[in-house]
Parts: structure tokens; C-alpha cells; sequence
């Protein structure tokens, strides 16, 4: 359980990407600022998240060995962490989407900001 400073680590992070994501999207009207507020909310919110799991899965990895049972043999199995990452970036991309095409014009500014994984897998395969 995380202690109030580190909250409040979190939620100091949280508001400067909104802000961030705030200033990219200057160009909105009010009302689509309006409608897009809750959205660069949660944005801001998975991302900041995407970052924590992205560091605990290189710590790691993706994998675990998990037993039900001090008499089952252990097994290896995706982290708990590992598959809310994926989960969560597949919905941080969507959600990066819908607000870009809310725009009046492309935000170019606003990228899906690469993870390091396609890296790390492409290092891998060439050892």
C-alpha cells in the first residue's frame, strides 16, 4: 500500500501531465475542452501508471514461477503487473486516439510515447 508521500508523488505527476496534455489541446473549443476534460483526466492517470508498471516489469519481468500449493510443482506465469500493463496500454492508445480525433486539427504534439519494449524485445532476439 502506497504511503501518503508517495500519493502524493503520484498525484503531483498526474497533474502535470494533464496540464501537459492541456496546453496540447489549447486549440479546442470550450466545448469540446469540456468533453475532453474527463478523458486527459484518465490519460494523464494511465500514463503516469504505464510508467510505474513499465519500471516494476523491467525489475521484474514479465513472468513469475507460481505454485497453488507448496505440493504443486511451480509454473511460470504473466505477472499480475505484466497483463494490467497491457490492458492499460491498449486503453491509454485508444483513449490517445479518440482525443486526437476530437481535435480540430491533428495534435502532433501527442504521441503514444514508446515504452522502451520494442526495444527491449528487439535486443533480445539479436543476442
Amino acid at each position: 500500500m502506497p504511503d501518503d508521500k508517495e500519493i502524493k508523488k503520484k498525484k503531483a505527476a498526474v497533474e502535470a501531465e494533464i496540464k501537459r496534455l492541456e496546453e496540447i489541446c489549447a486549440d479546442f473549443s470550450d466545448n469540446q475542452k469540456q468533453l475532453a476534460a474527463g478523458l486527459i483526466e484518465n490519460i494523464a492517470f494511465q500514463r503516469i501508471e504505464l510508467c510505474r508498471l513499465r519500471d516494476f516489469i523491467l525489475r521484474n519481468g514479465w513472468t513469475e514461477l507460481f505454485s497453488q500449493s507448496e505440493k504443486q510443482e511451480p509454473y511460470s506465469r504473466i505477472r499480475p503487473e505484466a497483463d494490467i500493463f497491457t490492458k492499460t496500454l491498449s486503453l491509454y492508445a485508444k483513449n490517445i486516439k479518440t482525443l486526437n480525433e476530437m481535435s480540430p486539427k491533428p495534435l502532433e504534439n501527442l504521441r503514444v510515447q514508446g515504452d522502451g519494449f520494442d526495444a527491449f524485445v528487439e535486443s533480445r532476439d539479436r543476442a
